[in-house]
């Protein structure tokens, strides 16, 4: 037993032995330093970077080039491009000009008198037929580029004659603005009004079908749209714009050329001068300038008034003729015709009153007794006159506070109004005790 205990004590101190010698046991220490940089490789990683960004850099400029004037044509195809017809301005209206302008002018007009004063004295000579002949040959060469312009327009009817042929009628028309997306054609309303189908002919023969706009039954005109998506691009290259003048210049006697349906049939062309150019026709809210001529035609002609410089400068509209002057070439000024066509290329509401009206200038004032201004000489049927209580032989002197005295001014100062909107008017009735002040709220509308 003794022995046993002996043995036990000898093994635990055998083991606190060993214990003391792991406690005193010191591990080695390792200490882990950073790689050194690799600049070469780290050069060529930032070199691969750069051109992985300016590839894809490429990447996206090409994508966005490719991919842009897409968006750009599905946004501009959602809006409409707004037709402009720039428009001219009457004489006495332009501001004075400075000094060196009117130098100028000095001296072109000595020039240009000193060339007729060389022309008056050149030898005369006996004109022969030849001359003739080349004289009108150089007016015609005059129509050439404005015929571009110009078209034959169709309106046809379901309803068939004896020879199981549609009900077609045509006159003429003209290219009067393109905006990029369409076409745009001045004609007259009674040969496309309640029609089937509305045809184009171009000058080189190709047809495309059109269709209606708008119109205005003061001058009974209308415009036609035809998108350029359906012409072809050899039309295209043929047609052009037309080249519209100012009229406002046009001069008693001037040569004129008329050019697309005079005569009452496509394609026909006669020779002529303007016999007047002061004339007017007072026609509701509206007051338009006339151009005789002497050139022989048809009632129902219809086309264009083209001056030597191959400028359009009037617009043949025969139903403003009179009753016996039918056969004679009329034609509506071309500078008082731009805001209209303008208007009814955009769509936009003509703004309605429902007055006719004659000015009455200082010379009548003094004559008659009548205050200046605008003497109504009609007032449509329900029309917002007639709901204001506008009356016949009332003279108009102001329009939504602005003073009026001519027919024309009375037509401006309506175009600056919008319809639907309520405007005083002002006017002078004549009463027992002579003329009183009357005023008006009418409410516009829209044609």
């Amino acid at each position: 037993m003794d022995d046993e205990k002996k043995e036990d004590l000898r093994h635990e101190d055998e083991k606190q032995e060993q214990d003391t010698g792991a406690d005193n046991y010191e591990f080695l220490k390792e200490t882990i330093k950073e790689r050194p940089i690799d600049k070469k490789k780290l050069a060529r990683h930032a070199g691969f970077l750069a051109a992985g960004g300016v590839l894809f850099g490429l990447a996206a400029a090409l994508t966005f080039a490719y991919v842009e004037p897409k968006i750009e044509k599905n946004v501009q195809s959602k809006e409409v491009p707004y037709v402009n017809i720039p428009g001219d301005e009457e004489p006495g209206t332009q501001e004075e000009q400075n000094p060196q302008d009117n130098g100028q002018s000095e001296q072109q007009a000595a020039d240009e008198s000193a060339e007729d004063s060389q022309a008056a004295h050149a030898e005369s000579r006996e004109i022969t037929l030849d001359d003739y002949k080349n004289l009108y040959t150089e007016i015609l060469k005059q129509a050439e580029e404005p015929k571009k312009a110009m078209v034959t327009v169709i309106g046809s009817k379901k309803d068939e004659d004896w020879f199981q042929t549609p009900y077609e009628n045509q006159i003429s028309g003209l290219i009067v603005a393109d905006n990029g997306q369409e076409m745009f054609i001045l004609t007259e309303y009674r040969i496309v009004e309640n029609v089937d189908r509305i045809q184009v002919v171009f000058c080189d023969g190709s047809v495309v079908d059109a269709r209606f706009q708008k119109a205005d039954k003061n001058t009974g005109f209308a415009i036609l749209k035809v998108p350029v998506s359906d012409i072809s691009a050899e039309t295209k290259e043929k047609i052009i714009t037309a080249p519209l003048g100012n009229s406002y210049g046009l001069n008693q006697g001037e040569p004129v050329i008329a050019i697309g349906s005079p005569m009452g049939y496509s394609d026909s062309i006669a020779y002529g001068v303007v016999t007047s150019t002061t004339n007017s026709v007072s026609k509701v809210d509206a007051e338009y300038g006339i151009l005789t001529t002497d050139i022989v035609g048809s009632g129902d002609g219809s086309g264009i008034l083209v001056n030597l410089k191959g400028e359009v400068v009037g617009v043949i509209a025969q139903s403003f003729a009179k009753a016996d002057t039918k056969n004679i070439i009329t034609g509506l000024s071309i500078s008082q015709t731009k805001d209209l066509i303008e208007n009814l290329s955009n769509n936009k509401d003509i703004v309605y009153m429902g007055v006719t009206g004659q000015t009455i200038t200082s010379e009548i004032s003094e004559k008659k007794g009548i205050p200046k201004g605008v003497f109504v000489e009609g007032v449509e049927i329900d029309s917002p006159a007639m709901q204001a209580d506008i009356r016949n032989a009332d003279v108009i002197v102001e329009v939504n506070k602005e003073k009026v005295e001519t027919v024309k001014g009375y037509q401006q100062q309506l175009k600056s109004c919008k319809a639907g909107s309520v405007i005083e008017v002002k006017a002078m009735r004549q009463g027992t005790e002579g003329y009183v002040e009357v005023t008006f709220e009418v409410t516009l509308g829209a044609l």
